[in-house]
């Protein structure tokens, strides 16, 4: 039994624990035990699983009687045939342990041999050093099996499940969906967006990295310590970041990696996997991740404010403005042209009426528009219908300094519309063999799971893998086709979340076969080739994709469809995504598209202006998704056609949220960087409601705090229509030099304000709005 203390581990193997101990100073006398001023980190001395992690009295590690983990493996066979291996099943295991006091470091070594009594040991390396809060994991593989290596899980954490809904006040930061902060360990798995573990055939929305987990980090924390878990991998390797209920209960953190696949006989991971503890929450744990990342060795591209690739719009704030050109849902086969929206110059009043009311330029951002079919990749161009006048639609709107943006599909082939079934493409798929550029299962043969695919899906067909040079040649001239037609956004990557490459087992497209560290190369090379396509033009067009692009493909796509409100699935969407990267780029509010799958929309009443106010705080620039007769909509797609929101209460907060970008907010607001903001207190709840009856709390202000330079400043939002008090707690250095912004423009100036002798200090916040409170000097 995988779970026996006896069968697989000998009770003998403690007689192999050998110790290289130097004392230079006061350690543990326990070989798998580690003592710092930080925490206690105690390892079983038979399983070598971690038993403890204790830090101010918190303990972080899931107590259960059954062995678990340390490590689990997956190797493949040449006919694709998974084996499962893990840490459990070694023949015999083997503690060393090296306490330095030169270096002010403990250095622990366990040997696991002969797992599952074949030939493959695995040796794990801890350094803790002994100043800092975090330790460092390695591992080293031996694998004369004949089989190659797929993924590794490592190390395996089981925090304990007490959130607020089991009735404990610890909570969980997962960085899906730009980043969620989890109460409900339950909420999850009462949608679509339910955990699946990172395999083949799991694909779309869950903790693929780099793609919709944007980042390489989680966190478990409560009010007195928190623990902090990532990996410090500067080469974006893909991982599974994902949590879910162990086996043998608490919430496993499950770090999944893939390392190639690697057919050699010996592999080292090459980066840490880190494992520490923090005081704070997610901001905290955040600080850690992004003072990792700024010193990697990971490209970047240079601080937006110094980067000449970004276009000049860009600093005015636009806001983005969505609609069908024609069929009102992704799905099915009704797709009419819009009369709102097609013939193309038919939406210009509409475009140019937000434009006025909103005091800022728009941009079109056009779906359902391509002459292929919608959503209907790789090919997309000429748009739909009348070539002529778009082109005049396009002039029109540059004319009035509004912008034009399209959606695109991303790296995928369609042989069959399911929206337009006059598109069919089987004659092209058969000729040029295209079967052999699509992505294949581990079995050898095309993998069905693929994107927007299948019979209930937007198309038949397949995703493309990258690695193929047909494949980029294809992304790369009908990229070419549109640079001509001055485009200034193009989303040519939805559908491929976060910039991501989807996994790929085939063995003729020249990579190992299965997921590695090519799939992040080839979509760098890809988005390479783009970028000097769109500079050789002369052109200054945005590329972007599906949720904010993962943290390889920042320096490449610079403008990205917000998805964290898919968060409102699995929990509360904090701004952590901005707080590591806004000084780098600045995304939008999104589509939306299936809020409705989450949140009862018409129980939730203000569930768009906390949307609103949600992409406001994370750094966003704002969005409105259109409906019939050019009235604003819930959301894109998934929502009634004839149904929205108060039109002018959103119009409202939209216009007066943005003119803080456009206003005195605007250097913290595109350049800023993110801080962890002061406490308030005064507000109330003002929870969302889900279709199944489940409640997300929410509180009815919002805040974000900004670095600019020497100056910093926290903004605090009132989504609802009704003007709002709160009390702000300041710390001791930020009590005088005060100035308090009530209105975003230069006509109205500042005030300066004091707090009272315990640093509260209370503000009132005008309905669908926003106040500014600035410290000049940091």
């Amino acid at each position: 039994m995988l779970w026996s203390r006896t069968i697989h581990i000998s009770t003998l193997s403690i007689l192999f624990l050998f110790v290289t101990v130097q004392l230079q100073g006061v350690y543990s006398d326990m070989i798998h035990e580690i003592k710092t001023e930080h925490y206690v980190l105690r390892l079983d001395e038979v399983t070598g699983e971690i038993k403890s992690l204790e830090s101010k009295g918190q303990e972080f590690v899931f107590s259960s009687d059954q062995p678990r983990e340390l490590f689990k493996l997956r190797l493949r066979n040449d006919n694709g045939e998974a084996v499962d291996l893990s840490s459990l099943q070694s023949s015999q295991i083997r503690f060393s342990r090296k306490d330095d006091g030169e270096k002010k470091e403990t250095q622990i070594e366990i040997a696991f041999l002969q797992i599952d009594k074949k030939p493959i040991d695995v040796t794990v390396f801890v350094k803790c050093p002994l100043e800092s809060s975090l330790t460092y994991w390695t591992m080293k593989v031996k694998n004369e099996t004949g089989f190659w290596l797929e993924h590794i899980d490592f190390p395996v954490v089981v925090v304990p499940n007490d959130l607020p809904n089991s009735g404990g006040d610890a909570r969980i930061f997962w960085p899906g969906g730009e980043g969620v902060v989890v109460e409900d360990s339950e909420l999850r798995e009462k949608s679509w967006l339910r955990w699946q573990p990172i395999e083949h055939p799991t694909m779309g929305w869950n903790g693929i990295y780099p793609g919709p987990a944007q980042m390489q980090f989680m966190a478990y924390y409560t009010p007195r310590a928190g623990l902090y878990f990532s990996a410090h991998d500067p080469k974006g390797t893909p991982k599974g970041v994902e949590f879910h209920k162990h086996p043998s209960g608490g919430i496993y953190l499950d770090f999944r990696l893939f390392p190639g696949p690697v057919c050699e006989t010996e592999y080292t991971l090459p980066y840490p996997m880190v494992l520490g503890t923090f005081q704070g929450d997610w901001h905290d744990a955040a600080d850690i991740y992004r003072n990792w990342w700024e010193n990697s060795a990971m490209y970047k591209p240079p601080k937006l404010e110094e980067n000449k690739m970004v276009p000049d719009w860009f600093f005015k704030s636009p806001v983005i403005i969505m609609y069908p050109v024609r069929g009102q849902r992704d799905l099915g086969v009704e797709m009419t042209p819009n009369p709102e929206y097609y013939p193309y110059t038919n939406a210009l009043p509409i475009l140019q009426k937000y434009a006025k009311e909103l005091s800022v330029p728009v941009m079109a951002l056009l779906m359902h528009w391509e002459g292929s079919a919608p959503w209907a990749p790789p090919y997309v161009w000429p748009p739909y219908g009348d070539l002529q006048d778009f082109v005049h639609f396009c002039d029109e709107l540059h004319k009035t300094g509004n912008l034009i943006g399209l959606y695109a599909s991303g790296v995928a082939y369609t042989i069959r519309s399911n929206t337009d079934p006059t598109y069919d493409m089987t004659k092209e798929f058969q000729e040029k063999r295209i079967v052999q550029y699509v992505a294949h299962a581990p079995d050898g043969k095309p993998a069905e799971n693929g994107v927007c695919a299948g019979p209930n899906a937007q198309r038949i067909g397949y995703d493309l893998c990258p690695a193929n040079e047909w494949v980029k040649e294809v992304v790369v001239n009908e990229i070419a086709k549109i640079v001509p037609y001055k485009i200034d956004y193009l989303q040519y990557f939805d559908q491929n979340l976060g910039g991501n490459c989807y996994r790929c087992y085939a063995r003729t497209h020249g990579h190992p076969p299965g997921p590695g560290p090519w799939q992040t190369e080839s979509m760098k090379d890809l988005y390479r080739r783009i970028l000097e396509l769109i500079h050789q033009n002369n052109s200054n067009m945005l590329i972007g994709c599906e949720a904010n692009a993962a943290e390889p493909f920042i320096p490449y796509l610079l403008f990205n469809d917000s998805r964290s409100y898919l968060s409102l699935a699995i929990g509360v969407p904090v701004p952590a995504y901005g707080y590591v990267f806004h000084e780098y780029l600045n995304n939008f509010m999104g589509n939306q598209n299936g809020t409705s799958h989450f949140i009862d929309e018409e129980k939730s009443i203000y569930n768009m202006h906390q949307r609103v106010a949600i992409s406001f705080v994370q750094g966003d620039m704002l969005s409105l998704n259109l409906r019939k007769d050019g009235q604003i909509a819930w959301e894109w797609s998934s929502a009634p056609w004839d149904k929205g929101p108060d039109q002018e209460q959103i119009l409202t907060l939209v216009r007066n949220l943005n003119l803080w970008r456009t206003g005195n907010g605007h250097s913290y607001l595109f350049f800023g960087r993110m801080l962890k903001p002061f406490a308030y207190s005064g507000d109330k709840d003002v929870p969302m409601i889900t279709p199944r009856n489940d409640i997300i709390h929410f509180r009815s202000i919002f805040t974000c705090r900004w670095a600019y330079k020497n100056r910093s400043a926290q903004f605090l939002v009132n989504y609802l229509p009704e003007t709002q008090k709160a009390t702000i707690h300041l710390s001791e250095n930020y009590r005088n030099n005060i100035m308090l912004y009530n209105q975003p423009n230069s006509t109205t100036p500042p005030v300066s304000v004091k707090p009272d002798n315990d640093g509260n200090l209370t503000v009132e916040i005008p309905p669908l709005s926003a106040i500014m409170l600035e410290w000049q000097s940091l």
